[in-house]
């Protein structure tokens, strides 16, 4: 019966009909279906299959324009007898047997990564995770629009050639996009890729090997980490701090340089203007060349835009690769490549040989994409919904994670929490999943690994009404095994009501936000208050009070405008503060 050929999974994202045609078309040019009988009558099937008579009907009809079937007056659906379909070949006769290889005898072991499972991301409300994008965020009806305009007589030619033209998206990157960059280049500085990862493939291969040594930031992207090793070049890690990759004498070692100066993956911080100019001029002082990856260039929405290295000194020197696959989709997988022309001639006939050019008809849809002005107003979109997000996952660091230590970068699609020495970022990884949060420990991003006390949450999937709740959930969790000072552990007693009031009516407090960012607040005798921060364009307004020995205190809007309610304690000459529930919150000094 032909229902025994047809496999339908409620679960594809496919549809009913295309699964069920998927399955018809596969068992006729399998050779199942004879030629001479009709197919089982729709309404059987449909019973058979438990869908609808309206489903298998247009199941027939679009087999029957697809040239599959043909339909007989009276007879039914038959196969088009024009089809020419091979005998199916007996099954079962040469079962395939197993053999257990060891297959470490085979495998060139600098290409051997450490096991990763895919997951599954519908299964987890709170996704703190990187390499996905809001799904709501993408245009479907533009993309549709700029894919039909590529199949037109005019568009179709130049992706339907067997040439390896690129030159509409070219001409568009190098137009409309890195002008906005400060870069300006000719279409022969210009390779078009499969992304950062493929533009790095090509890199490794054309200027490492055994006897390069390749300078990168610590932590790092590990995928470039792993196309430099798979090279078998030397490594020599940097270390990172607030103003990104540290620029020093070691340098001069190197004959590469990878930096992800504009929005250090993975802790978010920028190379700093003067770190700027003393790495360019130790490339030309030590001859060595510099691969600037901006893999999210678009995505600033909290500072001024900071220019790559390309744009601002614009050397040959200077290797620059980005990507389309942080703000359109990661699957469109289509990035550049942007240098000196003889290193571009070589990319492009590597690709040649390798058969690895970019599809042609995603290449003409975005090209038309950017042409049309779609891009612009998609970046408008998404730059106001991160800045919803970014905003949100603020306000809940500052009220469920205070101690935590989050890098203070305002720019990025993702927070990197550096906590104490002692802190177990993999245990906080699978305890999160347990409980349906996915974020991503930070000892992978480090060199030697062995650094288990960050972790990074990206926000760029994830709902925004879905962070505060993840963020609350997720720091109850970790304070099971974050190493933070209780109150039961004080030497000293907590102030009283009374206590609390005279110490600080009519003064100010100095401490620090979770970013570690100063800020002060004055307590005024009316019971109103002030808050400012040394981060621009940052106050706030609301109230304090008394109650039960704590000190209540409500903002208007930072920190979720919620109640407030802290134990305050003088030890050791430090006033320090503590939660509802007894965890450690900060120091403070007050001043006049």
């Amino acid at each position: 019966m032909l229902s025994h050929y047809i496999h339908i999974n409620h679960n594809n994202d496919r549809t009913l009909q295309d699964q069920i045609k998927g399955s018809i078309a596969k068992a006729i040019f399998d050779g199942f279906i004879p030629k001479e009988n009709s197919l089982i009558s729709s309404r059987k099937l449909a019973q058979d299959l438990s869908v609808s008579r309206n489903t298998i009907l247009r199941v027939y009809e679009q087999l029957t324009e697809d040239g599959i079937l043909v339909s007989v007056e009276r007879k039914g659906y038959f196969v088009n007898p024009n089809l020419e379909i091979a005998a199916p070949t007996a099954s079962g006769t040469k079962p395939y047997v197993h053999t257990a290889l060891d297959w470490s005898r085979y495998l060139n072991t600098e290409h051997i990564t450490s096991a990763y499972t895919a997951k599954d991301l519908k299964h987890y409300k709170y996704l703190f995770v990187g390499g996905a994008v809001d799904e709501d965020l993408f245009p479907v009806i533009e993309w549709r629009k700029c894919s039909i305009q590529s199949l037109n007589r005019t568009n179709h030619q130049s992706w339907t050639s067997n040439n390896s033209d690129y030159h509409d998206l070219i001409e568009q990157i190098r137009t409309r996009v890195l002008p906005k960059r400060g870069i300006f280049v000719n279409a022969d500085q210009i390779a078009i890729t499969h992304g950062c990862q493929n533009s790095l493939y090509y890199l490794s291969k054309l200027l490492i090997n055994k006897k390069t040594t390749v300078a990168i930031e610590d932590p790092c992207y590990p995928e470039a980490l792993h196309q430099f090793q798979a090279q078998k070049a030397k490594i020599l890690p940097i270390e990172v701090d607030e103003q990104g990759m540290t620029i020093d004498e070691r340098l001069q070692n190197a004959q590469i340089i990878y930096s992800t100066p504009s929005n250090q993956f993975p802790t978010t911080v920028r190379l700093s203007p003067e770190r700027r100019k003393e790495l360019i001029r130790s490339a030309e002082k030590h001859d060595f060349l510099i691969i600037e990856d901006d893999f999210e260039h678009d995505v600033n929405f909290m500072e001024n835009t900071s220019p790559p290295l390309k744009g601002e000194y614009p050397s040959d020197r200077i290797i620059y690769i980005s990507s389309f696959t942080s703000t359109i989709a990661p699957g469109l997988r289509i990035g550049y490549i942007v240098s000196a022309p003889p290193l571009i001639a070589q990319i492009k006939r590597m690709q040649l040989r390798s058969h690895s050019l970019p599809p042609k008809n995603n290449c003409q849809t975005l090209a038309l994409f950017l042409n049309l002005g779609y891009y612009d107003a998609l970046m408008q979109k998404m730059l106001k919904r991160y800045r919803e997000k970014w905003l949100t996952i603020e306000k809940a660091m500052n009220h469920y994670f205070p101690q935590s230590g989050v890098t203070p970068s305002l720019a990025g699609t993702a927070f990197w929490i550096n906590y104490k020495e002692g802190f177990d970022s993999e245990k906080l990884e699978r305890l999160a999943e347990q409980h349906g949060i996915l974020i991503n420990s930070g000892s992978q991003y480090y060199y030697d690994r062995k650094h288990s006390n960050s972790f990074r949450l990206s926000f760029q999937s994830i709902k925004n009404d879905n962070i505060r709740e993840g963020i609350a959930l997720l720091s109850r969790l970790a304070k099971t095994i974050m190493p933070i000072e209780r109150l039961d552990e004080c030497q000293t007693a907590p102030l009283d009501g009374k206590a609390i009031r005279e110490l600080l009516t009519g003064k100010t407090m100095l401490t620090k936000d979770c970013f570690n960012i100063p800020y002060r607040i004055t307590y005024q005798p009316d019971g109103k208050m002030t808050g400012l921060s040394d981060r621009p364009n940052d106050t706030d307004e609301g109230y304090w009070w008394i109650e039960n020995n704590k000190l209540m205190y409500q903002w208007r809007n930072w920190q979720f405008a919620d109640i407030r309610r802290i134990t305050v304690v003088i030890d050791d000459d430090k006033l320090k503060r503590f939660d509802e529930e007894g965890f450690y919150i900060g120091d403070a000094t007050l001043i006049v």
